[in-house]
């Protein structure tokens, strides 16, 4: 069965956040610690790490005849230990801002990536104190008529 373009997508996500390392020019290796769709509490030896997800996917207007162009929303979700200092988590959000505005066309799969609006710092205790930040995209790409 062949990839939708969604899902080209997604791993083109997958693989721009896992380049997020000290090697590749960033302040910290977010990289090593990727997780798509993750729904369980991230272990300490995963921290910091990235969970990510595509949360809604609109039909908008435009696009060329005999196909439908969409806005591919995706949640970029950095996940800290508590004792993370808040000037780190400013760091950590400019390395995936970095990494996203290297190529806004995911490798040509996309026309564009908006701006995010806003992002979002939180902390929570729960178990343990976990602190992060979360950046909100929308992808806009074309996909042939009832295909996503």
């Amino acid at each position: 069965m062949a990839t939708t373009k969604r899902q080209s997508i997604m791993n083109a996500v997958k693989t721009r956040l896992q380049s997020i390392t000290v090697a590749n020019g960033y302040d910290f290796n977010l990289g090593s610690n990727i997780y798509e769709w993750r729904t369980t509490a991230l272990n300490d030896n995963e921290l910091p790490g990235i969970v990510f997800r595509d949360t809604q996917n609109i039909k908008i207007e435009g696009g060329p005849v005999a196909y439908f162009r969409w806005g591919l929303n995706v949640e970029v979700e950095i996940i800290t230990q508590g004792g993370t200092s808040i000037t780190d988590i400013r760091k950590m959000l400019g390395d995936v801002y970095k990494a996203i505005k290297t190529d806004d066309t995911w490798g040509g799969l996309a026309i564009t990536t908006e701006q995010p609006n806003s992002d979002e710092i939180q902390s929570e205790q729960q178990e343990r104190k976990i602190t992060g930040a979360a950046i909100r995209l929308q992808i806009i790409y074309d996909a042939p008529l009832w295909e996503a």
